[in-house]
């Protein structure tokens, strides 16, 4: 494959877009009185996110596109039933505030966390991909 070291570095560099409104979550959520528990819980959500994301990614390295396309949409179905089964405990057990202030954080984290992935597998395909020549069949 052949990708410049600049589109590399800004592949690698989206995989971890969704930390940026994570940190400027912090002082909205010492500021609107959420405290810090609800930022530390979504933050710590998001870090685990991350490492799923990863760890699938990883697993996926050096096979087919169809088994890494499968690969990342079994991580995205993963991720997200791994973290609302997490609020979902955190809420039933009585800590609802909590749940839900770090449910709406992470549902932002989430969507960068997912757009950013996209656009970083966008930058990593080949630059100069090898095009298959076109039927020679005759109408």
């Amino acid at each position: 494959m052949t990708v410049s070291p600049t589109r590399h570095r800004a592949a690698v560099a989206l995989r971890f877009v969704a930390v940026v409104p994570c940190l400027v979550a912090l002082p909205i959520f010492l500021i609107a009185g959420w405290g810090y528990d609800a930022w530390a819980l979504s933050a710590g959500l998001l870090a685990l996110n991350i490492v799923v994301a990863l760890a699938f990614e990883r697993i996926g390295k050096g096979r087919s596109q169809v088994t890494i396309v499968g690969m990342i949409g079994i991580s995205l179905i993963v991720r997200a039933w791994l973290i609302f089964a997490t609020l979902f405990v955190i809420a039933w057990s009585g800590e609802r505030e909590l749940a839900i202030a770090a449910a709406g954080a992470f549902l932002v984290y989430f969507t960068f966390d997912m757009a950013g992935r996209s656009f970083s597998h966008v930058l990593s395909r080949d630059e100069n991909p090898v095009t298959l020549p076109a039927s020679g069949g005759t109408a």
